[in-house]
C-alpha cells in the first residue's frame, strides 16, 4: 500500500554545536526528521465506503443523478459545480438530504468558504448559526447523523480558519466521534488532541481509527510510533514500526522513522543500518539520507556523513537542509571555505 501524504510534520532541526576547532565536534542529543501525517481529513472517502449499499442507485430520478454527478465532481475537485448538484440533488425525496448537505459543506471546506459551511449547517439543522457556535449547545444536541456531520464540519472549519475558540472546536470535533463509524471524525479529533500535546488521547483515537479501516493503516500505524515516543512510551513506538514493516516491507517511511527511534535509544549502529535499509528501499527518501548523515555527524564519522548529505543534494538541490548540515561536517573536517558555501546557499534557499 502507497501511502497518500497529507502534510509532512514540520521537520525537527539539528541542535548542535558549540563552535569546535581542530576537526572535533561537540555534539548534543540530535532531533531526527521524523515523518508522520497527521492531518486533518477534509475528504470523504471512508463515508463513502461506509455507506456504498445505501448510496447505490436505486432510483434513476433528476435527483439521483445530480447526486452522483456531484460526488464525481466533488471527487475531481470541482467544487462549485458539485455544490449546484448537491443542492438540486437534495430537493428530491429519492435522495438523501444529509449526505447532500454534508458534501456541500465538504466542498465549501474545500473552497476555504468558512462562513458558508456555518451557513449550510444551519440550514441542515433548522437551528440559528449563533446557537451552532455554542459549544454548550453541543452538550445537549441530538445525536442524529445530521447533527454529526454538522459537528465534524464546523470543528474543522473552525480549525482550518484558525479560530481560537478552543471550547467550540472540543465540543464539535468530540461530538463527530459519538458515531462510532466515522473514520474522519477520529482522525480530525485525533490531530486536534495532538496539538494540544494530549498524546494519549491521540493514541486512543488513532486505535480506535485503525479498527475502522485497514485501508488507511499503513499511515496510522506510523502515526502513531510517532505519538508513542512522543508520549514517552518508546517501547510501544518500536512495536508499531515492528508492525509496520511487518505488514508493509516496502514501506521506507517506516524504516526511517524506527531509524530514528534507535538513534533516540543511543543504539546508533541500529539506527544507521536501519536508516540503510530506508535508503535502500527508496533512495529518494530524503529524511532518511539526512538522519543516516547526522547519526554519522554524531559519531564523528565525518565522511559517511558528508556523502549522505551531497546524496541528498544530488536527489534535490534546492534542499536548504542538506546544506546546513554538510556546512557542519565540512566544518568538523577542517574545511573552512567549503562551510561557507554550504552555509551561504542554505541561507539563498531559507529565504
Amino acid at each position: 500500500m502507497t501511502v497518500s501524504p497529507k502534510i509532512l510534520l514540520p521537520v525537527l532541526f539539528l541542535i548542535l554545536i558549540a563552535p569546535w576547532g581542530g576537526g572535533k565536534a561537540m555534539s548534543q542529543d540530535l532531533e531526527l526528521r521524523e515523518i508522520c501525517y497527521l492531518d486533518y481529513r477534509t475528504d470523504f472517502a471512508s463515508l463513502l465506503e461506509k455507506n456504498k449499499d445505501s448510496l447505490f442507485p436505486s432510483y434513476s430520478t433528476l435527483g439521483s443523478v445530480h447526486f452522483y454527478r456531484g460526488l464525481s465532481f466533488l471527487e475531481q475537485s470541482m467544487f462549485p459545480e458539485a455544490i449546484q448538484d448537491f443542492r438540486i440533488a437534495r430537493t428530491d425525496s429519492a435522495v438523501s438530504k444529509t449526505f447532500c448537505n454534508f458534501y456541500i459543506g465538504v466542498a465549501f471546506i474545500r473552497l476555504n468558504q468558512y462562513d458558508s459551511v456555518l451557513k449550510i449547517c444551519s440550514e441542515a439543522l433548522s437551528v440559528p448559526a449563533s446557537r451552532l457556535k455554542s459549544p454548550d449547545f453541543w452538550l445537549n444536541a441530538l445525536i442524529t447523523q445530521d447533527y454529526i456531520f454538522s459537528g465534524y464540519l464546523i470543528g474543522t472549519n473552525e480549525v482550518l480558519n484558525k479560530r481560537t475558540d478552543t471550547a467550540l472546536i472540543e465540543a464539535c470535533l468530540s461530538f463527530g466521534i459519538k458515531d462510532k463509524e466515522f473514520l474522519e471524525a477520529y482522525i480530525n479529533y485525533g490531530v486536534w488532541n495532538f496539538q494540544n500535546g494530549r498524546f494519549n488521547k491521540t493514541i486512543d483515537l488513532y486505535k480506535h481509527a485503525l479498527d475502522l479501516d485497514p485501508h488507511y493503516d499503513s499511515t496510522i500505524i506510523l502515526c502513531m510510533g510517532y505519538v508513542y515516543r512522543l508520549a514517552g512510551d518508546p517501547d510501544q513506538s518500536m512495536k508499531a514500526y515492528i508492525l509496520l514493516n511487518s505488514k508493509y516491507p516496502r514501506f521506507a517511511e517506516g524504516y526511517n522513522n524506527k531509524g530514528c527511534l534507535y538513534s533516540y535509544l543511543d543504539k546508533d549502529k541500529k539506527a544507521i543500518s536501519t536508516l540503510t535499509v530506508a535508503i535502500r528501499k527508496n533512495p529518494a527518501l530524503l529524511d532518511a539520507l539526512c538522519n543516516r548523515g547526522l547519526v554519522y555527524l554524531k559519531l564523528k564519522l565525518y565522511e559517511q556523513a558528508f556523502d549522505d548529505f551531497t546524496s541528498a543534494i544530488l536527489v534535490d538541490s534546492r534542499f536548504a537542509d542538506a546544506y546546513y548540515y554538510r556546512g557542519f561536517t565540512r566544518k568538523a573536517m577542517g574545511d573552512l571555505t567549503g562551510s561557507i558555501v554550504d552555509y551561504s546557499r542554505a541561507i539563498d534557499l531559507k529565504k
